[in-house]
C-alpha cells in the first residue's frame, strides 16, 4: 500500500533568497537517497526549473501552464530527470515563451492546481512533491501552501526578509499547514551563522532548520548544472542533507 505522499511548499516573502535553487537540489538530493520525487515549479511569471535542470532541450516539452489551460495532462508535463537511486520528475512552469499571455488571458480554475498535486502524487507514485512557489502572495502560492505538510520558509539574514517570513508563517498557520521550517539563506561573509541563527530565533521564538552560508561556487554555477552535480564533495551539499529530515516526517 502507498504511503502518503509528503508535500512541501517552498516559499520566500521575497526574491532573491536563492529558494528555486535550493528547492532543486533539495529534490535531487532526496531522490538520491532513494526517494521517489516530483519538482513542480508553480512560479508562472518567473519560472527557473527549466533553466537549473537543462529542461530546454526536451521538445516537445508540455508544462504546468500547458496543464492548466487544458491543453495537456498533468501527468504529460512531468518529465523524468536523472537520479542515482529514486526517480525524480520535474514539472516546469512555463516555456521560455509560452503559457503566461494564454494564463493572463484566460485565466483558469485554481482546483485544477490542487487536482494537479494529488494527481502527480498518486500516478507517479511520489514519496515526496517539492512545491517551488512565486514570491510573495498569489493564488498559485496560497493553492501550494494550504496543500503542503511542511512549508520550508526560505529567508536571508536581514531584517526586511525576516519580518516577511514571519507574516507568512502565520499565514501559513491560518491556512493550515501542520508544520514550518525556517532555512537562513546566503548569511553574508562577516555574520556568523550563529548569529544569523540567534536573529531568526529572536524572531520566530525558535531555532531556524538550517543556516547556509553564502557561498561563491554557488553564483558560480549560476543556474547552468545543479550545484550538487557540480560540487558533489562540497561541505554545502552536506548541509543540504541536514536539512531533509527537518522537512520530512518520515525522516
Amino acid at each position: 500500500m502507498q504511503m502518503p505522499t509528503e508535500i512541501i511548499a517552498m516559499h520566500s516573502h521575497r526574491g532573491g533568497t536563492g529558494r528555486s535553487t535550493l528547492a532543486a537540489n533539495l529534490a535531487r538530493l532526496m531522490a538520491d537517497q532513494g526517494r521517489r520525487v516530483a519538482l513542480v515549479d508553480t512560479d508562472i511569471q518567473s519560472p527557473a526549473a527549466h533553466v537549473l535542470f537543462a529542461l530546454g532541450e526536451w521538445q516537445p516539452c508540455r508544462t504546468l501552464a500547458d496543464y492548466l489551460i487544458g491543453r495537456c495532462e498533468v501527468e504529460q508535463a512531468a518529465l523524468p530527470v536523472r537520479s542515482e537511486a529514486g526517480a525524480l520528475f520535474v514539472v516546469p512552469a512555463r516555456g521560455e515563451a509560452s503559457g503566461i499571455h494564454e494564463i493572463i488571458a484566460q485565466g483558469y480554475d485554481v482546483g485544477l492546481l490542487r487536482e494537479g498535486f494529488d494527481r502527480l502524487a498518486f500516478g507517479l507514485r511520489l514519496d515526496v512533491l517539492v512545491l517551488d512557489t512565486h514570491a510573495g502572495i498569489n493564488n498559485e502560492t496560497v493553492t501550494a501552501v494550504a496543500s503542503a505538510d511542511t512549508l520550508a520558509m526560505v529567508t536571508r539574514s536581514c531584517r526586511l526578509d525576516l519580518s516577511g517570513a514571519g507574516e507568512t508563517i502565520e499565514f501559513s498557520r491560518q491556512l493550515g499547514s501542520p508544520r514550518q521550517a525556517l532555512l537562513v539563506n546566503l548569511v553574508p561573509p562577516g555574520i556568523t551563522g550563529e548569529a544569523a541563527g540567534r536573529r531568526a530565533a529572536a524572531a520566530f521564538g525558535t531555532p531556524a532548520a538550517a543556516v547556509l552560508p553564502y557561498t561563491p561556487e554557488l553564483a558560480t554555477v549560476a543556474g547552468a548544472r545543479l550545484f550538487v552535480d557540480a560540487h558533489p564533495d562540497h561541505p554545502l551539499v552536506e548541509r543540504f542533507r541536514t536539512i531533509i529530515p527537518a522537512l520530512l516526517s518520515r525522516g
